[in-house]
């Protein structure tokens, strides 16, 4: 396999925590690509797709919270809900806790046709860690969790910089 522009480069050299940021990177790059996939094969854009996937790692979620996990007003919210039912991909139900919310949930469609894409990379990723001993893992998942959490942190003072400044939140309207 020939390397691509996004494969880091290797090598006894290269400095370790150097390393980690270019394979973070590159890791970037080629989830891009899996994302970009993954929306041509559902038929929707990107916005649409991120929805799509934080209703499914929640099993069911209400409007209003899957507004705030995509930075987005309610409103336009609705609109991508609208777009994910017509495509048959959601569905809102009555929520059996309060009378007058609601929930989205992922089709059997909808979770089919996920499987089919990312079941195969979730396999490959499995099996590679699980060729990894146990303490490796905890601290690969102990890092990965602190640079989600880095990544968190900069992007809500981003946000809170940019309304501070009467800009409007960067991550609004997506």
């Amino acid at each position: 396999m020939q390397p691509s522009v996004s494969t880091p480069p290797a090598g006894e050299h290269v400095n370790p925590v150097q390393r980690v940021i270019s394979e973070l990177r590159a890791l970037s790059t080629v989830q891009d690509r899996l994302d970009q996939y993954a929306a041509a094969r559902f038929g929707v854009n990107r916005t649409d797709l991120r929805a799509l996937d934080l209703i499914g790692q929640a099993g069911a979620t209400s409007p209003t919270a899957l507004a705030a996990a995509l930075g987005m007003s309610t409103g336009a919210t609705s609109t991508v809900l609208d777009r994910l039912e017509a495509a048959g991909y959601v569905r809102r139900e009555p929520d059996p806790h309060h009378r007058r919310r609601t929930v989205v949930r992922m089709t059997p469609a909808a979770e089919a046709l996920s499987a089919g894409i990312f079941d195969p990379v979730i396999g490959a990723t499995a099996e590679r860690a699980g060729a990894l001993p146990a303490h490796l893992l905890a601290d690969v998942a102990a890092f990965l969790a602190a640079h989600r959490q880095a990544l968190a942190d900069y992007l809500d003072g981003q946000a809170a910089t940019t309304t501070a400044e009467g800009d409007a939140d960067p991550g609004a309207g997506r």
